[in-house]
């Protein structure tokens, strides 16, 4: 594991949106806010660290959370971030500072548990835009992405032995440089189910007149309990030097647990989920 100091090393940063995008703080507010609280105490950024606070504008309030659960499905045994009752939204800052001279993606799963059994039979799907010429794999650059699908559609699609078509998945994957000739898709076979949520089925009798008409649809058999399924995805290019940061939103809202979990698609290696258990 790679250590830098931050006085050392700048820190780039990009922002899950968990939430509606007016919701959300700026990306450098985030990022910047836990890099100053490392800073100011002295700490060495850590490959896969996770900090957390209910107030990022607070730098001191920063907290590290527990090491992730590893290649598991994140239960109630899993590592935990303790949040107060009061709490509507907890705002974490993830950091990646392993060197690795190639470029790759990052994915993050959330997955908030509905109290009320209403669960949600859509996946929202979000990635940033990439600019033109920051990826040699997309030379025209990427435009934001920022949909939702219905389940069986993004089950269906990571799925490797099914093989399911998505327009809207298919603009949300994009390409990256494995080396300085060849490029790989974030949705590539070999890395695909990645991207499946722990505890999701395929919802039952999701039928075509319930795709048009969503109020028929209210009777669907949906297979899971979670009143919130978000996907996102982000390129990150060359991690040459310590300290890339992912912040990012969870909004618990009136619920009471989230699941978060992490994956980095590439780098050399195949991913292994890193999952955190939200909790009041």
């Amino acid at each position: 594991m790679r250590e830098s100091l931050w006085r050392v090393a700048p820190v780039a940063c990009a922002l899950f949106f968990a939430a509606p995008a007016g919701a959300q703080p700026p990306s450098e507010m985030i990022c910047t806010s836990a890099t100053r609280y490392l800073a100011v105490n002295q700490l060495p950024i850590k490959n896969g660290m996770m900090l957390t606070t209910s107030d990022y504008r607070n730098s001191a309030s920063w907290q590290a959370a527990a090491a992730p659960t590893l290649g598991t499905p994140v239960d109630t045994n899993s590592p935990q971030i303790k949040v107060s009752g009061e709490v509507g939204q907890i705002y974490l800052a993830y950091f990646m500072a392993r060197y690795f001279p190639s470029t790759g993606a990052v994915s993050a799963k959330v997955s908030v548990v509905d109290d009320a059994k209403n669960p949600t039979n859509y996946v929202d799907v979000y990635r940033p835009p990439i600019a033109r010429g920051e990826d040699r794999c997309e030379p025209r650059g990427r435009a934001q992405i920022e949909r939702r699908v219905r389940v069986n559609e993004y089950i269906d699609y990571h799925d490797p032995a099914a093989g399911g078509l998505s327009s809207t998945l298919e603009d949300f994957h994009f390409s990256y440089p494995v080396d300085e000739t060849h490029c790989r898709r974030t949705n590539d076979q070999s890395t695909v189910a990645a991207f499946q949520f722990d505890g999701v089925t395929r919802t039952k009798n999701d039928s075509y007149i319930a795709r048009i008409f969503p109020i028929v649809g209210t009777a669907y058999a949906v297979t899971h309990n979670f009143a919130i399924l978000r996907s996102e995805l982000h390129y990150r290019a060359n991690v040459d030097s310590a300290g890339t940061c992912i912040g990012f939103v969870v909004p618990l809202s009136r619920y009471k647990q989230a699941n978060f979990v992490v994956n980095e698609i590439g780098y050399g290696s195949m991913p292994v989920p890193e999952g955190w258990l939200i909790s009041r």
